[in-house]
């Protein structure tokens, strides 16, 4: 079975806020899965997926640019 990360856990290995990763994934209509429960957890594919986007943050690109790219990121991930 994939390794599973709680929202908590992703955010310490991205460097980045919990918050930071719900506002992401809302703005970007990501599909992120849930447990039996409804608690949001993270495969190593969607950390990889957010540090793709941490990135073109970092290099100054706004959420709106970086959602048009998220079908080629995801495509070059597979």
């Amino acid at each position: 079975m994939e390794q599973r990360y709680t929202v908590t856990q992703t955010a310490e290995i991205l460097g980045v806020r919990a918050s930071v990763l719900r506002y992401w994934e809302e703005e970007l209509e990501l599909q992120i899965h849930r447990n039996e429960l409804g608690h949001r957890y993270y495969t190593g594919y969607d950390i990889q997926l957010f540090l793709n986007i941490k990135e073109l943050k970092r290099r100054g690109l706004q959420l709106r640019a970086i959602k048009k790219l998220i079908p080629q990121i995801t495509a070059s991930m597979s």
